[in-house]
């Protein structure tokens, strides 16, 4: 066989070979998506659907200031939320374990919550659904806005948090001319900055007693992350 022809075949065989990588990659990769991973390029602004790492026990410098909460002052475990209303693992969260926290831990004393608004910046709704948030705040339903947004399924446009806000009885005119002037948007800000100063990158993320615990969690996690922020 001349020296052309077997070059002309190694070149149509790793031609093959490479078409047959990408479109296995390609197929590995939307598999991973469908079950919740992340590719590694957005992981560090998004979270990451795998097992956590530990909480690091660093203290994170985030204060409670005038930030919405549940439970009592005095509860020996400050846990303080950073999230997003439109990602979906923080919609897990407010589905299923803040549902455990809220009856396990946060009304027997034992928990406190607070929430900090971190909305990212490729979700389209984030940034004026935590500004909905925190006008419902300044008319004392910060938590019935917090579950019906999150209750959603992603429907966060304005005329949406606008009804949403009728539902749960707010003035319709404050929350309106709240929403529509920007009102808020120094506070969503105040948020981002300090959780992003304690070393925030996705959502959810949260502090107990200043150990960082991130990601989707079991609510056996908390629980065991309650007890050591307790020691």
């Amino acid at each position: 066989m001349k020296k052309g022809s077997r070059a002309g075949i190694a070149g149509v065989v790793a031609a093959m070979a490479l078409g047959l990588f990408v479109w296995f990659s390609a197929r590995e990769m939307r598999r991973g998506l469908g079950k919740g991973a992340v590719p590694a390029a957005v992981q560090g602004v998004t979270i990451v659907a795998q097992p956590p790492s530990q909480p690091t026990g660093d203290p994170p410098g985030l204060t409670i200031g005038k930030s919405p909460y549940e439970g009592k002052k005095d509860a020996p475990v400050i846990m303080i939320e950073c999230s997003d209303f439109q990602c979906p693992f923080c919609a897990r969260f407010a589905h299923d374990d803040l549902r455990q926290l809220r009856e396990n831990d946060i009304r027997k004393g034992k928990v406190m919550l607070v929430f900090k608004n971190f909305p990212l910046p490729f979700h389209r709704y984030a940034e004026k659904a935590a500004e909905a948030a925190a006008c419902a705040y300044k008319q004392g339903k910060f938590w019935q806005m917090h579950d019906r947004m999150f209750s959603a399924s992603g429907m966060l446009d304005v005329n949406s948090l606008k009804s949403y806000a009728k539902e749960i009885g707010l003035n319709a005119r404050k929350f309106d001319h709240c929403l529509d002037s920007g009102e808020t948007a120094g506070m969503v800000q105040a948020d981002k900055s300090a959780c992003a100063a304690a070393g925030v990158t996705g959502t959810p993320t949260f502090f107990l007693n200043g150990r960082m615990l991130v990601g989707v969690q079991p609510y056996e996690r908390f629980e065991s992350a309650i007890v050591q922020a307790e020691k």
